[in-house]
């Protein structure tokens, strides 16, 4: 069943992620602080344009409406993809069978992080890559949620509970698809992608100027 899998030329895999980064660069923190609150989200806050800096700067349910959104344009692609390859099977397929959704949300991924209609400032791709896990292994994605939820209770830092849920993807997904070396070699170039996108946030943590979570924020505008 997988075959075809292995024997795509290289271009073939590369569609996939084209076909993904169309929809990621639907900009939902972007497009929302226009419209709620006449501004670019890009230029308040820590100037990242996804939830937590939405969250902050415009308040509980513009964050909410953001995150909701992301996660969204990850799964629905990624359920008509497997829809169309698989006969209308969606999550009753194999663990390589998984791959051609893994390469297309990966290419929202990079949509997100890198838009090109915002000259490539996007977000960080932590609410796409919930939507992601949640097509590939919801077990993997709960064992990360849980890792990520413990972390931000204890310290409030949604920074350093990203970056560890990024290095956390690819150790998990290393451990149950250890016999599935393109699965591993994705999971890892994600995780890698996850960290460069908070560089910034690993040098503030290091020099403690990284920003605590404020659960009771109301937002600023």
């Amino acid at each position: 069943m997988t075959e075809w899998l292995y024997n795509l030329p290289w271009w073939g895999y590369g569609l996939f992620l084209l076909a993904g980064y169309p929809f990621g660069a639907l900009q939902s923190a972007y497009f929302v602080g226009k419209i709620l609150g006449k501004i670019d989200i890009r230029d308040h806050g820590s100037g990242n344009a996804g939830t937590t800096n939405v969250y902050r700067v415009m308040g509980f349910k513009a964050g909410i409406i953001v995150l909701i959104f992301d996660i969204l344009k990850t799964v629905i692609p990624v359920i008509i993809l497997n829809a169309i390859l698989y006969q209308g099977r969606i999550w009753d397929i194999s663990a390589m069978e998984y791959f051609p959704g893994l390469l297309l949300g990966f290419g929202v991924v990079l949509g997100h992080n890198f838009p090109f209609f915002l000259k490539f400032k996007g977000g960080k791709g932590v609410a796409c890559a919930i939507g992601l896990m949640i097509m590939f292994d919801p077990i993997v994605l709960a064992i990360i949620l849980t890792m990520a939820l413990a972390i931000v209770l204890t310290t409030r830092l949604i920074s350093l509970a990203s970056i560890i849920g990024f290095v956390a993807f690819g150790a998990v997904n290393s451990f149950f698809y250890w016999e599935y070396m393109p699965i591993v070699v994705f999971a890892w170039t994600f995780a890698a992608l996850g960290l460069i996108q908070h560089r910034k946030n690993i040098k503030w943590l290091i020099t403690g100027e990284e920003k605590k979570f404020d659960f009771k924020t109301k937002g600023r505008l």
